[in-house]
């Protein structure tokens, strides 16, 4: 990804931050990483943002104080914000949660055959004291909060 100048993107980001601002990034927010599929009756919590490298089959859970981002299909309950955090998200390759929470609102995805489901990646947050799953595109980044 490039920026439209000789240097791609995260690379001129990195030379605009200091190197101190991304160690309290981190502090700030941790991220634990899972690269497998979750299936039922598996349940994470953490405190800080999660990320699945696999599914999260229906049955499975994740809790997390942040963010939560699935690299494949969420069709498990999902909580990001868990604890109050209302500017995190929920992301995934494909989004049909039983379950969709962000700090307390609740939502589900709407019954329908899975062929009718979005083939684009989506992402859940709160806007305007909505919950509201939209299509995940390059110009939402800039709008997370």
């Amino acid at each position: 990804m490039h920026n439209g100048q000789d240097k791609p993107f995260i690379e001129h980001y990195v030379e605009r931050r200091n190197a101190r601002d991304w160690e309290d990034e981190a502090r700030r927010h941790p991220t634990l990483l899972i690269r497998k599929t979750l299936r039922s009756g598996q349940h994470v919590r953490f405190y800080g943002n999660v990320v699945v490298l696999g599914d999260v089959n229906p049955g499975a859970e994740i809790t997390a104080g942040g963010d939560i981002i699935v690299m494949g299909w969420l069709r498990g309950l999902a909580h990001a914000g868990a604890e109050g955090n209302q500017d995190a998200v929920v992301a995934a390759f494909r989004l049909s949660p039983t379950q969709i929470r962000i700090a307390h609102f609740i939502g589900r995805a709407p019954d329908s055959d899975e062929s009718a489901l979005p083939t684009v990646p989506e992402i859940a947050e709160v806007r305007d004291g909505q919950l509201i799953i939209d299509q995940w595109q390059h110009s939402t980044l800039g709008n997370i909060k």
